[in-house]
């Protein structure tokens, strides 16, 4: 596995990450928000460069630090071209935008953007190796939500069938520390995330995770 970093940052519980290839500094860090010292320090602690910012989604808690980031570092930030709209306006103009299958490359690492749509529009997981960042697409047992504004059941239906069929050894790293351990795999998910279990019908999965809170 290549360098990597999970930190849990914030009051929502968010996980942020920083990835990179062994034999380069060169650094990515996923969904930097909420602060910002603690990330730089991170990677100065480790011998780190951060080079560039991989943003899952457009929702203020996985973006927040951006602009504090920019006005620090001279990173390249990286999102899906139908969430780069909505990020914070001091930034929209350093974006470069992604769409599912294109390849960041932070030194000799690969990372690649899969659009999971349901979530927001653009929601993005990055895949490297043997590792998914999933942001708020799939959760330790459990997925996003979809009744923001942008969200669509049946789409975070269909992003969640194609990550089902990812191998049962890619490890899970999700975007809150929502579940019962921090980091899992597609295998265990597939074997208790609830969600996973609904896969077998839209109709189904759509009245679960629109069915009003009790």
């Amino acid at each position: 596995m290549p360098y990597l970093r999970q930190l849990q940052l914030g009051p929502m519980e968010n996980f942020v990450y920083l990835v990179g290839a062994d034999d380069s500094p060169a650094t990515a860090v996923i969904d930097p928000a909420w602060d910002v010292d603690a990330v730089l320090e991170a990677a100065r602690a480790d011998g780190r460069t951060l080079t560039d910012a991989l943003v899952s989604h457009h929702h203020y808690d996985h973006c927040n630090g951006l602009v504090p980031l920019l006005e620090r570092v001279p990173v390249r930030v990286w999102a899906h071209a139908r969430d780069a709209e909505h990020l914070p306006r001091e930034v929209r103009s350093e974006v470069k935008p992604l769409s599912g299958g294109d390849a960041v490359e932070v030194g000799s690492l690969s990372i690649r953007a899969l659009h999971t749509p349901g979530h927001t529009p653009g929601s993005t997981c990055f895949q490297l190796a043997d590792a998914l960042f999933a942001g708020d697409t799939l959760f330790v047992n459990a997925c996003g939500r979809c009744d923001l504004p942008g969200g669509d059941v049946a789409q975070m239906f269909d992003s969640l069938s194609r990550l089902s069929r990812i191998g049962d050894e890619v490890r899970l790293y999700p975007g809150h520390d929502y579940g019962d351990v921090p980091v899992s795999t597609i295998g265990r998910e597939r074997g208790q995330n609830p969600y996973f279990q609904l896969l077998g019908s839209l109709e189904e999965f759509v009245r679960q995770r629109t069915r009003p809170p009790r």
